[in-house]
């Protein structure tokens, strides 16, 4: 069976040193807010619960569960930089993966770039499927950095709660 596959990416800034109202994040603190999202995600998204299995320092393997729906994905650790997770279509109903990466194109401003490839949902003739989906992941995505922030500013050390 050939998959339509779905490709998109979009980048969130994090710190611009010119912005006074907005906090700045250090690398550090970014990269283990975008990891404890990684590894506890129902403290993001409440229908989302994760069982975490073989942990390693450089990834794990999250067993996801949104009601009845059980996903197993892979997840990499590049420290500091890149968090990888893959949901194999061979061996599952769906595939995808993406990909978040820390990026600091000069020193004091930091972004994430989140990119998404997965199976397009888009029906043939009907509605854009696909653009809903892109919209949801960006809303999404934005509204975790959101919640980091609130974490930080509210003093959470990092450690799962």
């Amino acid at each position: 069976m050939s998959r339509s596959l779905l490709e998109f990416e979009h980048l969130v800034q994090i710190n611009d040193p010119n912005n006074k109202q907005l906090a700045l994040l250090s690398r550090e603190d970014l990269w283990q807010g975008l990891v404890f999202r990684t590894r506890y995600p129902h403290h993001f998204n409440p229908a989302v619960q994760a069982e975490l299995q073989d942990e390693t320092d450089t990834g794990f393997v999250r067993i996801l569960s949104a009601g009845s729906m059980r996903l197993r994905d892979e997840v990499i650790l590049i420290p500091d930089t890149e968090i990888r997770t893959i949901i194999d279509g061979r061996t599952q109903h769906m595939h995808a993966e993406s990909i978040t990466r820390i990026e600091e194109p000069e020193p004091g401003y930091l972004f994430v770039r989140f990119s998404y490839r997965r199976d397009s949902i888009s029906d043939q003739g009907g509605i854009d499927a696909d653009d809903f989906l892109k919209s949801a992941y960006l809303q999404n995505d934005r509204e975790a950095i959101t919640t980091l922030r609130q974490m930080f500013a509210e003093g959470w050390d990092g450690v799962p709660t």
